[in-house]
């Protein structure tokens, strides 16, 4: 290759980082440029959040998909703040006491804070009763109605035994109260006759007394079997005076509170309710003490919390509907759930122990949860998914949902549900939903995807700088340069690893000002400057770089063999990535490849024993028919040959040495030395095209540190890919390399370019003739692969000697 051709595929140095020069706001502080809007680059999203959002139609949930730091919350957060405003508070919710069942609570609804209000004057209505219901009880007008009962019970008792005592007297016999007792005796002359004087009476005068005790002990018995009725006629008539007096007490005291719910059936029926349930348990409201046992005394504040409301849903200060967002989004903090408390060694539960979730707080508005989040909390999806089907909010334990629990406990009554559901996630799980949730796809059929990058032009890069400025003023940072403001844009491009685009990670654009802005206070100036920016990026890689500083060592030191020197048959330096989260950088590894004569297999020794990935092998298939296509096609290709990355221990993924493997092997075929100053990146097709790859700054970088260990002397550079010439943001350090002569970086678009370059001959094409020019690179390739079918062909032919007859004829 001519020395023009050098200088045809060497990449300009200008074209090594692209500058931002097309700022053209005229600003020399970011503190100087109105704020922007966080909405830049993103409007497909946008349209289809906003669209979600608005529609009311059923199943027309929301997820929002893009990589973290993408600035999905925020965005999400901005949009439906903006859509809840327009909309009035939904209703408040409360739970209250089934005196029929109490184990199924029910549920009354009010208008944004009507529920509080409810529940305080229920509390209040509570308080009077505890003073009110025990004062009616011993006011003197009950006292005298219940003494009028008593006289008239003691009255009745009196008569019976009044009229008993007169019918005995008839027959001169007298009736005793003893202590175990009553008994029956007989009289003469107004005296009680004992045994012995009544055995000296004459016989008749014995039978008719007898005769008379016998009737009057009948009398008697029925006299004592009335007592029962009496005293139930007596309690039923205190009953009916307490009911009486109840009616009259709690009817006064409900009488203001419903008249204020008149026009609410469902909350006039709960009052109706309390007002029942107080009357008929008229007897828990008295004062029943029992000294020498105080803890069987009752409890009249515990009665009279049965009739409490609890407030599930409280929108009382609410403007607008709610937006709520969820970071731990379990299957109680979602659904809601059912409390209990101890007691005598047991636990219990009522309705006031019932709790609402995220659903509840966000039913009338928005929820937003983090879909990753969602699915690793058990049973939350599936729990999700049933209220959004069902329309209905029921709280119920994750064990009475799948008929784990079969001990009784509460059933709260279901709520309506009317919500919008955002989720926030990664593309990969949305996909995996759509394949294997039937129901995903009809519950969330609005998918808002965010652009990972935005392209770099005259307005994107003005509006970037307007985002900086807001991003710097919100988390009250030093100002920035006009300078700074250009090398964080920059950087932007650089981390969207293309110097045509900015990346949106708006996680790594705050991270970069943050630490620029703790850099320039380091040094105790009023604005950040390039200086700033530049030091944190530094600082940030050396933070990292630990595993890069070793394997440079290992180089350095002989323990990792990369020449970057001389030139060597079947040998390249090729370039390798390693992605460790927030830090990624390149590093050379040596690429070897021999052959001889075969049956036309190229082995992959990755491959063989199973460290290389399906790309990468699918990288060698394409390179062994890119062989077959671009060489000797008359004949059959016999080459064995064998490719391997040396002192490689790891997994080997990927098909950007696809290149540089197919050069090593056309110099082992060629006998032609590679320059193992120049090392190589880019993946080949079938027909010899160089196709792009990713990393490829960091792939240059890492290469770049070797030789500048070493000592950079004007023979060093790579070969890249040209259609990577426009990822290209490289360091300062590389861009001045390359501008002093001292470092190189050459494009192709073919893989003859990267073999020309490498060996420092001609490729070669072929010409009219259908051959190669003699000498080229190519020409000597396919003479070998020539010579290795003659050879093959030669030792398959059976040898005429062994075919002879035994008279040598």
């Amino acid at each position: 290759m001519t020395p023009q051709t050098h200088r045809d595929l060497s990449v300009a140095p200008a074209d090594l980082r692209k500058a931002c020069d097309s700022l053209s706001l005229a600003f020399e502080r970011s503190d100087e440029l109105p704020t922007s809007t966080t909405l830049l680059g993103q409007q497909r999203a946008i349209d289809a959040i906003r669209f979600g959002i608005q529609m009311a139609n059923d199943g027309y949930n929301v997820v929002v998909l893009g990589r973290p730091g993408s600035h999905r919350h925020g965005l999400v957060d901005e949009l439906v703040y903006e859509q809840a405003t327009q909309r009035s508070p939904p209703r408040d919710w409360c739970y209250v006491n089934n005196f029929t069942d109490p184990e199924r609570p029910g549920a009354l609804h009010f208008d944004a804070g009507e529920g509080g209000i409810f529940r305080d004057a229920m509390h209040r209505l509570i308080e009077e009763m505890k003073l009110a219901i025990p004062a009616a009880f011993e006011g003197d007008d009950y006292r005298s109605q219940l003494r009028a009962i008593e006289e008239k019970t003691e009255e009745e008792v009196a008569e019976q035994w009044r009229t008993l005592e007169d019918l005995a007297s008839d027959h001169d016999i007298h009736v005793l109260q003893t202590p175990t007792g009553y008994v029956l005796a007989p009289v003469e002359d107004g005296k009680v006759l004992d045994d012995k004087e009544f055995e000296k009476l004459p016989q008749e005068r014995q039978k008719k007394i007898e005769q008379s005790m016998q009737e009057l002990t009948e009398e008697l018995q029925k006299r004592i079997e009335m007592m029962p009725k009496l005293r139930k006629r007596h309690r039923e008539r205190v009953k009916a005076l307490d009911r009486q007096v109840m009616e009259h007490s709690v009817s006064t005291l409900l009488l203001e509170v419903k008249t204020h719910y008149e026009t609410m059936p469902h909350v006039l029926s709960y009052l109706n309710a309390v007002e029942h349930d107080i009357i008929e348990n008229a007897q828990n409201f008295r004062q029943t003490e029992t000294p020498a046992l105080p803890f069987l005394s009752m409890d009249h504040g515990e009665v009279l919390r049965r009739y409490e409301v609890n407030l599930v849903v409280d929108n009382r200060k609410a403007r607008e509907a709610p937006v709520v967002y969820e970071p731990n989004p379990n299957y109680p903090n979602l659904i809601g759930r059912v409390e209990h408390r101890a007691e005598m060694g047991a636990l219990v539960t009522d309705f006031r122990m019932i709790r609402g979730g995220a659903l509840h707080q966000a039913n009338g508005g928005y929820l937003v949860l983090d879909l990753h989040r969602l699915f690793s909390r058990p049973f939350s999806w599936d729990g999700l998914k049933q209220a959004l089907l069902a329309k209905r909010l029921r709280i119920e334990s994750p064990g009475e949902a799948y008929g784990w629990v079969s001990t009784t406990t509460l059933k709260p009554e279901p709520i309506p549900l009317d919500i919008k559901i955002i989720l926030i996630g990664e593309r990969w799980l949305y996909y995996l939903l759509c394949l294997y949730d039937h129901e995903f796809s009809g519950l969330f059929k609005v998918a808002a995807d965010f652009d990972d990058d935005i392209s770099r032009d005259a307005g994107t890069v003005d509006d970037y700088a307007r985002l900086i400025a807001q991003h710097v003023a919100e988390k009250e940072l030093l100002p920035f340069t006009r300078g700074a403001v250009q090398r964080v844009i920059e950087q932007q491009a650089r981390h969207a690893d293309d110097g045509e685009k900015l990346s949106m990670d708006m996680r790594a654009l705050d991270d970069l000002l943050l630490q620029s802005d703790y850099w320039a206070q380091q040094r105790g100036v009023g604005c950040v400057d390039v200086e700033d920016v530049t030091t944190a990026t530094e600082k940030h890689r050396r933070r990292f770089d630990r595993l890069q500083t070793n394997i440079l060592d290992a180089i350095t030191r002989d323990t990792l063999l990369i020449d970057t020197s001389g030139a060597c048959v079947g040998q390249v330096n090729g370039l390798s990535i390693i992605d460790l989260g927030q830090f990624r950088y390149g590093h050379p590894v040596r690429i070897t490849a021999t052959t001889r004569i075969g049956t036309g297999d190229v082995v992959d020794i990755e491959r063989e024993v199973e460290l290389g990935g399906k790309i990468h092998s699918k990288g060698m298939l394409i390179l062994s028919s890119g062989l077959t296509s671009r060489y000797a096609p008359e004949v059959p290709l016999s080459l064995h040959g064998s490719v391997v990355f040396e002192q490689s221990y790891g997994g080997v993924e990927g098909d950007s040495a696809s290149v540089a493997e197919m050069c090593a092997l056309l110099s082992s075929l060629s006998r032609a030395p590679l320059k193992q100053g120049i090392a190589v990146t880019g993946s080949v097709n079938q027909l010899g095209r160089v196709q792009a790859v990713g990393g490829i700054n960091e792939k240059i970088e890492g290469f770049f540190e070797l030789c500048r260990k070493r000592g950079l002397d004007g023979t060093h550079g790579v070969i890249i890919p040209a259609d990577n010439v426009k990822h290209l943001m490289l360091r300062d350090d590389v861009v001045a390399a390359v501008r002093d002569g001292s470092f190189s970086i050459y494009s192709v678009a073919q893989v003859d370019e990267a073999l020309s370059l490498l060996t420092g001959m001609e490729a070669g094409s072929r010409g009219d003739d259908g051959a190669f020019p003699e000498g080229t690179v190519n020409a000597r390739v396919e003479a070998q692969l020539i010579r290795y079918a003659k050879l093959r062909k030669a030792f398959a032919e059976p040898d005429k000697r062994d075919d002879r007859n035994d008279d040598g004829q």
